[in-house]
């Protein structure tokens, strides 16, 4: 099956990333016309997190 090319995310995030000490957002999950599912980080990549 031919690898298929990311046009656009959906028109919202499918989930928000969360500090898991905090709350606070630091990012949200994107799933891309592929099916793929990535990370969007407000700030740089966090460790513990949660998703919500």
């Amino acid at each position: 099956m031919p690898r298929q090319e990311r046009l656009e995310a959906k028109a919202k995030a499918i989930k928000r990333i969360l500090d898991a000490r905090t709350r606070e957002v630091v990012g949200w999950l994107y799933e891309w016309n592929t099916g793929e599912i990535l990370p969007r980080w407000k700030d740089g990549r966090r460790e513990k997190v949660i998703y919500e």
